[in-house]
């Protein structure tokens, strides 16, 4: 869930159209009817204490499944110790949304090392490289982006399935950074449907920002549509920005973006006058939770 089910969001999307064994990602309380003792069950936690996937990992053993554990502890960490699964720990202490890196690489290397797909090693230190070299002119650019988002909601589309997650990712972060909503598709199921809602009711239009987020696996025929869209609905949104992606490996480019999102989620906080580590909210509804199940 969270920050802690994004990082298993981005992995689905790299490994999609890679891997001969099908990858599910489930963000609630129960798993999926198929889920047998055949299945490798991997729960990611980052505090350990997630009741929905505590409540996935309890059916999970019931099943018989074999199972990791990615957590910087919690109950999720010493449950599974306990009964003798894998734990793989992670640095605690962060906000689950700051430890992506931590939780993102765990996660592909348990899945490498188990079997489950190839190794990504290159990949980890090029967009390791690749961040340290442009974190200053993508902050930058960040600055410039947040200004034209700012007081305005912002829709971020993804063309492929690989950038599907990296879409989601800036939407959460626009969410607990900036306290702001922000709206996600994916083309090309948007030209299917939201295409005839863009620009209804009329007065939001002048108030939308749209960001396209582009990578070389685009097909032309979905940038095409990209395009045609912004065309046909140029009176639905004040703005849209077409940002490609960086680097040579896949992953490389997938966190180009996501950093460049990142960025851009702290900058407008910073504009809003927020705290990006603030979210009251959530801290106030688990309250409620604990409470309720007392």
């Amino acid at each position: 869930m969270g920050g802690s089910g994004i990082s298993a969001r981005i992995v689905h999307g790299l490994l999609l159209d890679k891997l001969g064994v099908p990858l599910f990602v489930c963000n609630d309380y129960d798993i999926p009817a198929a889920v047998s003792s055949e299945t490798l069950f991997v729960a990611v936690s980052y505090s350990g204490n997630t009741e929905e996937t505590l409540s996935a990992y309890a059916q999970a053993r019931k099943r018989g499944c074999c199972i990791i554990a990615i957590t910087s502890g919690g109950e999720l960490g010493r449950s599974a110790a306990k009964a003798g699964y894998s734990v793989v720990p992670v640095p605690a202490g962060m906000p689950p949304r700051a430890a992506l890196g931590h939780l993102f690489s765990t996660l592909l290397v348990s899945l490498e090392r188990s079997g489950v797909c190839k190794g990504h090693q290159r990949g980890l230190e090029e967009a390791v490289r690749l961040m340290r070299a442009r974190r200053r002119p993508w902050l930058v650019r960040a600055r410039t982006i947040a200004k034209h988002i700012d007081g305005r909601l912002p829709i971020v589309y993804s063309t492929s399935r690989m950038l599907d997650a990296v879409a989601d990712r800036w939407r959460c972060q626009f969410n607990e950074n900036a306290g702001v909503l922000c709206h996600t598709n994916s083309f090309p199921e948007h030209n299917h449907n939201e295409i005839v809602g863009m620009g209804h009711p009329e007065n939001p239009g002048r108030d939308v920002v749209v960001v396209a987020l582009l990578d070389r696996e685009t097909r032309p025929r979905t940038r095409y549509r990209l395009e045609s869209v912004l065309d046909i609905t140029e009176q639905a949104y004040h703005l849209a920005m077409r940002l490609e992606s960086e680097g040579r490996s896949r992953l490389a480019r997938v966190f180009s973006l996501i950093m460049l999102g990142d960025l851009v989620s702290v900058e407008l906080a910073r504009l809003l006058g927020k705290d990006a580590m603030e979210i009251d909210r959530i801290d106030e509804l688990k309250r409620r939770m604990a409470q309720k199940r007392g």
